[in-house]
């Protein structure tokens, strides 16, 4: 009797492991069909990437808008499976913030249709679509948004960054893929400061294709503007090439190793002096090259955030990547003066415009933006629940600017204040968490993880460039730059929640396995 029930107890777990077990991949033809579309889909995510910031940045309609489309239709393929088995499917463990990160999206976009709606309570916009009416001669209907076209624009930005998010997280769970997005961004900043060097030697920056970046004429060998590549902001150029530097960094500093080298390193059998000459290869020496060069345009560039902000995600990096790794004090001390070596080399050769700009701190400049910072939180004041609209902040400061400031501006400087005075402090709050949720994950998981840890914590610390530029300046709304830190926390959410690290190598091994 007991012998008849084990039989059943092990025949019951057998069928059970039958259950659980993954589908076996496709052989054959399927499995060839299979890995072309992944490839090509692969290939036009990446491309898409590339490109956006070669049309100034996608910050106009007819640049932002194809993209979006590409996006929608790749992901549509995403879903139903033609780039991977799993397709958005969802690990156990990553169930929760998931979902809580989709919530806070969810909830972002709802906030934002409901400002287009009649049916809204009247918000700080009511008076003046009543002066409209009574200029006009006819009412319409009040609803909190000011623009309810820019909105909708605005929207649809959004909502693709949601889908290169989800994109990124599906075509960067392996290592390959996530190492194609980081030699996908330093490709493209490459080809934008090559852009800004020619405009450099050809109009002075001035120029970004035909679009003049100055008030007035120029005149040739009298103009001098900062340069920006392909964007018309050198703040956003900075920021993008700080992106591609911290990527850069990520690749020359990674953990990858051999099965054999790991060994050594456990037991501390391989000397020094060779492990540091087989660590300098043609690519990290290229590398190495490409992030001098990077750096070298954010110090021509003249932008003190986007500066600041490159050095808040080298820094953020350099801890991720040594944490718990840190052997003595005098590695540490090694590691910043080595930094500190790198920086005051870049700083010497091309730091001329970014010194100048920090000496003249109180300038117009600064003294304008505190000027929008001021307005920007008297809009917040007077509509504090629904906001203005989403992509209403243009037309909200003409209408509280100050009568002495003729200057336009269609920018508050600040993206979580810009987010505020639009969707109201609830509304951004839930944006704002949208992008904080995926960062903080991609956080816990590179301080936790081992194997790959430097993709994890590249996500982090090239988002963090633009994130933390973007609490002083708007780099984050250029749809560029927005798609590509999409991109980058879904590629670390990807890489946080991979299969789990390999068990630690023994200790008591004599030699190591061949």
């Amino acid at each position: 009797m007991s012998q008849e029930r084990s039989r059943r107890s092990r025949s019951g777990r057998s069928r059970s492991r039958r259950r659980s077990r993954p589908p076996e991949p496709p052989t054959g033809a399927l499995a060839i069909v299979g890995r072309i579309s992944h490839l090509l889909i692969s290939s036009l995510f990446f491309l898409l990437l590339f490109a956006a910031p070669m049309p100034m940045g996608a910050n106009r309609d007819w640049a932002w808008a194809p993209i979006v489309i590409a996006i929608g239709l790749l992901s549509v393929l995403v879903a139903f499976g033609l780039a991977g088995r799993l397709g958005f499917g969802v690990r156990p463990d990553e169930k929760m913030p998931l979902l809580l990160t989709a919530l806070c999206f969810v909830g972002m976009v709802a906030v934002a249709l409901f400002q287009m709606l009649p049916i809204a309570p009247h918000a700080g916009s009511a008076p003046y679509y009543a002066e409209a009416a009574r200029i006009l001669g006819r009412a319409t209907s009040a609803v909190p948004s000011v623009a309810v076209d820019a909105s909708l624009a605005d929207l649809m930005k959004c909502v693709a960054c949601g889908l290169v998010f989800l994109m990124a997280r599906a075509l960067c769970a392996s290592e390959n893929g996530a190492r194609a997005l980081l030699v996908s961004l330093i490709a493209s900043a490459l080809l934008v400061i090559g852009y800004g060097m020619l405009m450099k030697r050809e109009v002075d920056s001035c120029y970004v294709g035909r679009f003049l970046k100055k008030i007035g004429d120029y005149v040739p060998g009298g103009d001098h503007c900062l340069m920006s590549g392909t964007f018309v902001s050198s703040n956003s150029f900075a920021c993008f090439l700080g992106m591609a530097v911290v990527a850069a960094l990520a690749l020359i500093f990674n953990d990858r190793r051999s099965r054999r080298r790991r060994f050594e390193e456990e037991l501390g059998e391989e000397a020094g002096e060779n492990r540091l000459v087989s660590w300098f290869t043609g690519w990290r020496i290229a590398l190495m090259g490409v992030g001098f060069f990077l750096f070298g345009g954010i110090m021509i560039s003249g932008s003190r955030a986007g500066f600041a902000a490159t050095v808040v995600g080298a820094a953020a990096l350099g801890y991720i990547l040594m944490h718990g790794r840190w052997r003595s004090r005098g590695q540490i001390s090694k590691t910043l003066l080595a930094a500190l070596v790198v920086g005051g080399a870049a700083a010497f050769i091309a730091g001329g415009a970014l010194v100048q700009k920090f000496s003249h701190l109180p300038s117009g400049d600064v003294l304008n933006r505190m000027i929008i910072w001021r307005v920007s939180l008297q809009a917040i004041a007077k509509s504090p629940w629904l906001g203005w609209g989403l992509g209403s902040y243009q037309d909200v400061f003409t209408l509280l600017a100050p009568n002495d400031m003729t200057q336009p501006n269609d920018k508050a400087h600040s993206t979580p204040l810009e987010t505020m005075v639009e969707l109201g402090i609830p509304g951004a709050m839930l944006a704002i968490s949208a992008v904080l949720v995926p960062w903080l994950v991609c956080w816990r998981g590179a301080l936790r993880r081992r194997r790959n840890r430097y993709l994890v914590g590249a996500a982090f610390a090239v988002a963090a460039v633009p994130i933390v530029h973007s609490t002083v300046d708007f780099s984050l709304q250029m749809p560029a730059i927005g798609f590509m830190v999409s991109a980058f926390l879904g590629m670390g959410w990807a890489q946080a929640f991979a299969p789990g690290d390999p068990p630690a190598m023994p200790r008591t091994f004599t030699e190591p396995p061949e």
